[in-house]
């Protein structure tokens, strides 16, 4: 992959033009919400990519890239839309700028052209995951087993297993319908020939002597063998026609015999195993009409799903209706409705069972009214058959409303209507309709023992031929979903294999991650395990057993989980080529007791990886800067439409306060102190761990910080000469004692000052203050800041308390120039 140096915006998204240099390495970008962090997120996603997840996927409705990827005053221009990369290819040791512009977004312009600089930009249209946003992690970790799967797969390259295993399944399933379709035609056909037969048993032998009894009156031959190329009538001399000219379809023994078995069969009592079927399909029905909610939500599942990755924590709206929610109360809304999907799937399952058996013993109802229509067709003058045209239909929409509710459970009560039908009983009107084809047939005259032969032997001929036809069919279809199912069943197996032995070595590398930055679980592991369509995932707690994230860890570290099995997952899909990733806010829940932790984890573990993350937490920044994961960052402090972000630099302020005042805008520049004092106060009150009064809404102003910073910094330097001084450490207590009373001064210089700083912010009193006037209140703090910073240019750090939590054991940098030790005897 590549590693960015530059990245170049305009009229992008919320930015006007901006231009950052990441001199391709770690980078952190900081600002509140809404100042265009994601921006330059969106940016770097379409520039790779041409797409933008943020204005696609399900429930983003008519928001597209082309017409809402332009800045807002640019929307009728989208040609002025583009973004240019600067970026480093490792594999070449090379550089390629990468341009892209709204108006085309499929159409990357890369320069070097035409050779593997750009075979490597289009790979990763490929991989779309190198970007991480916080409202992501939650499909790793809190999401249903076979999202979770789908998910993971997709990340490791891998969705054409889950491919190819939905189309064996589907190759399968489809298999056992045919065999189960023929299985069924297949018992109808030798009901069939028995009843032409008029016996109760199929054998061989009776088959035969049958054939033979009416082959003797033609004058045939006996047959001695049944196989299934048997022709039981050939070609027999002047036979007679009817007085139409045509051979009579119709014989008289089988006809009769056939309206018989109908008559009797539905005569006597539903089946057992179909009034069964029936009675459990219709109170399956009926618990799903109960619990009505339980079947939407069934059908709802991978909506609400999809719906849970969107909950975010900064929003505190359905992200689908935009309606007001707390997000932790909305999370937890939307998982219990989760909760009844598998249950109302076992239902569903058993419900197809009973239909098939339903379908089958219609089917085969439908297939004798056909036989006995054809009778009365057949008779002089015919008999009509609108009656049991009339019943047929209602037994076809039987099979219809099945197969509209298996397509779509909202048609619940056509189901159970038809579930309560009793159609198996003849209506009176079919009985006497078929009373009345029997009476007719029952008038023919009775042919000569010739044609009797010939008749019947003509409608063996038929329905062997079927059955044998049946049976063939059921042969082959039995084989097709026996060897589909064995496919299945090996592809699922080795698979499941194969994708163990990766989990395994993610999950492995996934619980290291995790205990870097956890210590305190010594003892914790991370589970993978697949399954058909599944991927279940359950990690330790505290030793006492091992349970989905979601069951007793804290949303913190469940954000922690979700980006270690990431890291883990990018780790095994890339090896060396995971050079560049773009974690966006993903870590705003870890608890700040591990925050060192992951950014010693993300540069120890991930040495040859970029990562450029955002946050709106400028502690976190700190951390960042602190543990040197990052070697440059980008404040910003601001949006306004107009302009776009507001660019803080954390080390080119006081020359752009110096350049206000040239211009002798005393506001501008007053506002510009106090805003960087407020940030370095609060970074320096979490260093120094200094007692600040607490406020419920965590907004604190330069008032509240900034006294109790320099008061815990003057402690800190006296707590640091008592230690030396009881360890009889006479030179280190005279360069402190040095050092306490300078910044005391610069303090006092400070306090002198600070009466310039809040009229110009909050009043229009600018006209009282000159340029020169303001110089000294800026020089007073970057003497005082500068005096309080590490003195070596390659950390120039702020200095911390370690270890953050219990009594205080040193205050140092992070090239531990300042050293100050703070333990005495």
């Amino acid at each position: 992959m590549i590693r960015l140096k530059t990245i170049h915006i305009e009229e992008f998204r919320g930015i006007k033009d901006l231009t950052l240099d990441l001199g391709g390495k770690n980078f952190g970008l900081c600002g509140p919400n809404g100042t265009g962090k994601s921006g330059v997120v969106d940016a770097i996603e379409f520039c790779l990519t041409g797409s933008l997840t943020r204005l696609s996927g399900q429930g983003q409705g008519e928001l597209s890239v082309g017409k809402h990827g332009p800045h807002v005053d640019s929307r009728t221009a989208p040609e002025k839309a583009k973004v240019e990369i600067t970026a480093y290819i490792p594999s070449l040791g090379k550089d390629v700028i990468i341009a892209r512009s709204v108006k085309s977004p499929k159409q990357v312009r890369v320069t070097p052209s035409g050779g593997a600089e750009e075979e490597i930009v289009s790979s990763l249209q490929a991989h779309p995951e190198f970007a991480l946003s916080r409202r992501e992690i939650a499909k790793y970790i809190i999401t249903p087993p076979s999202q979770r799967s789908t998910d993971v797969q997709n990340l490791l390259r891998l969705d054409r297993i889950g491919d190819l295993r939905k189309a064996l399944n589907t190759f399968k399933n489809n298999a056992t319908k045919e065999t189960r379709d023929a299985t069924g035609a297949k018992r109808k056909a030798e009901q069939d020939l028995k009843t032409a037969l008029g016996v109760d048993t199929l054998k061989r032998e009776t088959v035969l002597e049958k054939a033979n009894e009416h082959r003797k009156r033609l004058g045939l031959p006996d047959l001695t063998e049944l196989t299934p190329e048997t022709i039981f009538i050939g070609a027999v001399e002047d036979e007679k026609e009817d007085e139409g000219g045509k051979q009579s379809a119709l014989v008289k023994s089988v006809a009769l015999a056939d309206i018989k078995a109908l008559t009797e069969s539905a005569a006597q009592d539903e089946p057992e195993a179909l009034s069964g079927a029936r009675s459990d399909a219709l109170m399956a029905l009926n618990t799903l009409k109960e619990d009505r909610a339980a079947l939407t939500l069934a059908r709802q599942h991978g909506f609400i799903t999809k719906g849970l990755e969107f909950v975010s924590d900064e929003s505190e709206v359905c992200p689908l209706c935009d309606t007001p929610w707390e997000s932790e109360a909305l999370r937890a809304h939307l998982e219990e409705k989760l909760i009844s999907s598998d249950a109302i799937g076992k239902i569903l399952k058993k419900l197809d069972t009973d239909f098939q058996t339903i379908e089958q013993a219609v089917k085969d109802r439908i297939a004798d009214l056909r036989i006995v229509a054809n009778y009365a067709k057949t008779l002089k003058p015919a008999v009509a058959t609108a009656t049991l045209g009339t019943y047929a239909a209602r037994l076809k929409q039987i099979l219809t409303t099945i197969k509209d509710f298996s397509e779509d459970h909202a048609q619940l009560d056509p189901a159970i209507t038809t579930m309560q039908d009793a159609w198996w009983a003849l209506p009176r009107e079919v009985q006497a309709l078929l009373e009345e084809i029997r009476k007719a047939v029952t008038a023919l005259p009775d042919s000569s023992a010739k044609d009797k032969a010939i008749q019947f032997l003509t409608v063996l001929q038929e329905r062997y031929v079927r059955l044998i036809e049946a049976n063939r069919s059921a042969k082959e279809s039995a084989q097709r979903s026996t060897a589909a199912e064995k496919v299945y069943d090996h592809y699922v197996q080795t698979s499941n294999d194969v994708l163990e032995d990766i989990y395994d070595a993610v999950a492995k590398e996934f619980t290291a991650l995790y205990k870097a930055i956890n210590d305190d679980e010594g003892k914790f592991v991370g589970e993978l395990k697949a399954e058909p369509a599944k991927l279940s995932f359950n990690v330790d707690f505290y030793g006492r057993g091992t349970f989905p994230p979601g069951a007793y860890h804290s949303e913190g570290h469940q954000d922690g989980m979700g980006l270690c099995l990431y890291l883990s997952l990018m780790q095994h899909t890339l090896g060396d080529k995971f050079t560049f990733a773009v974690l966006d806010d993903v870590m705003m829940s870890v608890d700040t007791g591990h925050r060192r932790e992951v950014c010693r984890l993300l540069k120890t573990k991930f040495p040859n990886t970029q990562f450029i993350l955002t946050t709106h937490d400028r502690v976190w920044l700190q951390y960042m800067k602190t543990e040197k994961l990052i070697a440059k960052s980008q404040l910003f402090g601001g949006w306004s439409v107009e302009f776009g972000p507001r660019i803080w630099d954390d080390h080119d302020i006081w020359t752009e306060i110096d350049q206000q005042l040239d211009k002798n805008d005393v506001p501008r520049a007053a506002w510009l102190l106090r805003r960087y004092l407020e940030y370095i106060a609060t970074v320096l009150a979490d260093n120094l761990r200094a007692q600040v009064e607490f406020r419920g809404d965590g907004h604190y102003d330069l008032g509240d910080l900034l006294p109790p910073v320099l008061k815990r910094w003057q402690n800190r330097l006296d707590k640091g000469i008592k230690a030396a001084a009881h360890w009889g450490n006479d030179e280190e207590k005279s360069k402190l004692t040095e050092k306490r009373d300078e910044s005391n001064a610069l303090t006092a210089a400070t306090y002198v000052e600070q009466w310039a700083i809040n009229p110009s912010v909050h009043f229009n009193e600018w006209e009282n203050f000159e340029s020169g006037e303001f110089k000294k209140v800026t020089a007073a703090y970057k003497l005082l800041l500068d005096s309080m910073r590490c003195s070596n240019e390659k950390c120039g750090t702020l200095p911390y308390v370690v270890p953050r939590k219990g009594s205080s054991v040193q205050l140092r940098c992070d090239c531990q120039s300042i050293n100050i030790n703070l333990k005495g005897k």
